[in-house]
């Protein structure tokens, strides 16, 4: 049964409940926990590999991508195929369709997975991690090379990462405790992602959590007393 606590904040399945048409609870823990604020200047380790260092670390198994959003990357072939490597330019290579899933939870519907360099290899890295630059996303560098908002190709789950979005729920990503860039940097999780959330869920959404925000904030200094 939900229950309430002193400041009124309702909780449940030791989740806040909030007020929105797509989300209706959210984890506490991304108010609490830290998140690098910059991943391209972190040093990415593999926590769960003794630390192995990593770039680009939670881009090793590919991402779900929404049929939508495939077909926005594929609008933008051209762009992207300018700034991958050689072997890689071919949008047929960029998805790995072989099990699709479907999702009943929107805007999780209906996803393929990118591709990786090697479709047997689950750790290979994603396709898009193949291009003329040091390290990060490929259509990110490819949205910044040719001048349009990264927002219009980036996978919804990769704009939302740490987080995800579970019957409802938007929480921690299952693999968040895998990397280095977890409970790292000087901002909240919020903090960091604030700005996509709003892109992806709207401004009533981030009304909602700052003031939720600005509740725990207030707690936690309180409690440094």
């Amino acid at each position: 049964m939900p229950n309430t606590n002193t400041d009124t904040t309702v909780i449940e399945d030791n989740a806040l409940v909030v007020d929105h048409p797509r989300v209706r609870l959210v984890d506490r823990e991304i108010f609490i926990l830290r998140f690098v604020t910059d991943c391209m200047q972190h040093g990415c380790l593999c926590r769960d590999e003794k630390d192995l260092a990593r770039a680009d670390a939670c881009c090793q198994h590919g991402a779900d991508v929404l049929r939508d959003e495939k077909s926005a990357i594929l609008r933008r072939a051209s762009e992207i195929s300018s700034v991958l490597k050689p072997e890689w330019k071919k949008p047929e290579t960029w998805f790995d369709e072989r099990d699709p899933e479907v999702i009943s939870e929107e805007p999780f519907v209906d996803v393929v997975r990118t591709g990786t360099t090697d479709l047997d290899v689950d750790n290979s890295g994603c396709i898009f991690l193949n291009h003329e630059g040091d390290r990060g996303c490929g259509l990110h560098a490819a949205a910044l090379k040719h001048g349009f908002d990264p927002a219009e190709i980036k996978p919804s789950v990769c704009r939302l990462y740490p987080l995800s979005l579970d019957e409802g729920r938007l929480g921690l990503s299952p693999d968040f405790d895998r990397y280095s860039c977890a409970n790292s940097g000087t901002s909240n999780i919020y903090g960091v992602l604030r700005g996509a959330i709003g892109e992806m869920f709207g401004d009533d959404l981030v009304g909602i959590l700052d003031g939720l925000n600005a509740r725990f904030r207030v707690r936690r200094l309180k409690s440094l007393r």
